[in-house]
């Protein structure tokens, strides 16, 4: 299989699995039933989001394109599996991330707790 259709069918994969995550995300409307919500809570939102997908797409292409390359995908379902993989993969590693959380302010040297609020 040559490299171009390996990494065609791993980015046919992941757009499989980038439109399930979106799905999943989407939620309904209050205002009427039957519609649905994309999950960017704002404009400003939206263009990150996509960023993300696009970058999780290029990952399970060039993941299907290395498999291929390696010899160890050597099928269209193999390199479209490494395509599914690679951002619902992506995504959990992120989900594990943990946010480490800022120390509390120590108080100014000085200034008394509640001289502000005279």
């Amino acid at each position: 299989m040559s490299l171009w259709i390996a990494a065609t069918w791993g980015l046919v994969g992941s757009i499989v699995a980038e439109a399930l995550n979106l799905y999943g995300m989407m939620r309904p409307t209050t205002e009427s039933k039957g519609r649905w919500q994309w999950p960017w809570r704002s404009k400003r939102d939206r263009p990150i989001i996509i960023f993300a997908v696009m970058l999780r797409a290029i990952a399970g292409t060039g993941l299907a394109a290395a498999a291929a390359a390696g010899g160890l995908a050597t099928t269209a379902f193999a390199t479209f599996t490494f395509g599914v993989v690679a951002p619902l993969f992506i995504a959990k590693m992120f989900d594990q991330v943990r946010v480490v959380d800022q120390p509390p302010k120590q108080p100014v040297p000085g200034r008394e707790r509640g001289d502000d609020e005279q």
